[in-house]
């Protein structure tokens, strides 16, 4: 009797540690395979995680980063919670719009590092470049981003952008005759769309212009030879080698007869240099007269002086060559230039840094005197202008 007493209790006791065990592991398992799907759920939902992005901004721009605090440059955990990934976006494009370009960049920069396929927060990117850098460059950056995974919707806005960018830029650079800076803003994008006909006829244009014959004869040959607008700029070269020698006169000349030059304007002279007052959208301006300059220039100096309300119509950064090379500067259209009797409106200006200029605001470049017949006479001191 005492054994078959002492089997029951044995299988009893077996019976509760088997269901102790029981108890303590299933509800383990059915929480870590709880969490396994909200993971699992977090993940497939990346872009509207929540991101600990802290920023610091401005004290003027308070109200469009007020969500924002004690930002950290370095990749260190970040500490303020932004609830989703349409808050970050609205951020952004407020930072763009309130030109908070530095704070706009550093953001990208580090969103971008962890999600480097956000299409929306790529093209704010691309925006953030056409401000920034040269334009040929920023419009490189558009041409990279086609060939990234996007919705139909974003490939025809950044094709879009690309032709409105490309297109009215040269439009502007041809109507001002600034012939160097847009052979040097072409060139680039022509390697990369090679059969683009709007970038190879206006590359020739330019080359014919700055009578480089053979780089223009090269650009042509994507074309048909007996294509009109091909012909039409070859035709360019020829005026100007039909154009006897003795009729190329220099338009700095020591005894030039007043006789049919136009209305005189009187120059200020520092050595062989000569400076002409100016009025560039109603401010005035002291400009040296360069004829060797394809644009006009003023003195990034004069440029921080002028009111915000002159500085709205930024046309992007040009790669501009300087006696001490090339360098990149931003492009400003202001509505008139006025010297005298003689005015052009709509006339690009670049901002160049010019510390080396003691007597002058700027330079006077051939976008504003090749609209005129002029001659300087240097024994008078006056600037003819018709």
């Amino acid at each position: 009797m005492n054994k078959w007493i002492s089997l029951l209790l044995l299988l009893l006791c077996a019976s509760v540690v088997l269901n102790l065990y029981l108890l303590s592991t299933i509800p383990n398992q059915n929480l870590f395979s709880q969490l396994q799907v909200v993971d699992n759920k977090v993940k497939q939902n990346t872009p509207k995680t929540r991101l600990n992005w802290t920023f610091t901004d401005h004290p003027a721009n308070q109200t469009s980063t007020a969500l924002y605090s004690g930002f950290s440059s370095d990749d260190a955990p970040l500490n303020q919670q932004v609830t989703n990934r349409a808050e970050l976006l609205a951020q952004a494009n407020l930072w763009f719009e309130e030109k908070n370009l530095i704070t706009l960049g550093t953001f990208l920069q580090r969103y971008l590092k962890q999600y480097p396929q956000d299409m929306d927060f790529l093209l704010i990117e691309a925006k953030l470049k056409v401000e920034t850098t040269l334009l040929s460059d920023a419009i490189a950056h558009y041409y990279d981003l086609l060939r990234k995974p996007m919705t139909a919707a974003q490939q025809s806005a950044i094709e879009l952008q690309i032709e409105q960018l490309s297109k009215s830029t040269i439009e502007q650079l041809r109507r001002n005759y600034s012939w160097d800076i847009l052979a040097m803003f072409v060139e680039p994008l022509l390697q990369l769309e090679p059969n683009n006909r709007l970038y190879i006829l206006s590359l020739a244009m330019a080359y014919a212009e700055l009578f480089q014959e053979g780089l223009m004869e090269n650009v042509l040959a994507s074309l048909k030879f007996d294509d009109p607008d091909a012909q039409a700029i070859r035709k360019i070269i020829a005026a100007q080698q039909a154009i006897p020698n003795e009729e190329k006169i220099d338009n700095l000349d020591t005894g030039a007869t007043t006789a049919n030059l136009g209305r005189p304007v009187p120059l200020k002279q520092f050595g062989n240099q000569y400076v002409v007052e100016a009025k560039l959208s109603s401010n005035p301006v002291a400009l040296l007269i360069d004829t060797g300059a394809s644009v006009t220039a003023i003195s990034k100096k004069y440029f921080n002086n002028l009111s915000n309300r002159y500085k709205v119509n930024y046309l992007g950064r040009f790669s501009i060559g300087t006696a001490g090379g090339s360098i990149m500067a931003r492009m400003y259209q202001f509505q008139e230039l006025t010297i005298n009797h003689v005015t052009v409106q709509n006339l690009p200006v670049v901002i160049l840094p010019m510390q080396s200029i003691a007597n002058a605001d700027g330079l006077l470049g051939m976008n504003f005197l090749r609209e005129f017949d002029f001659k300087i006479d240097q024994r008078q001191s006056v600037m003819f202008i018709k």
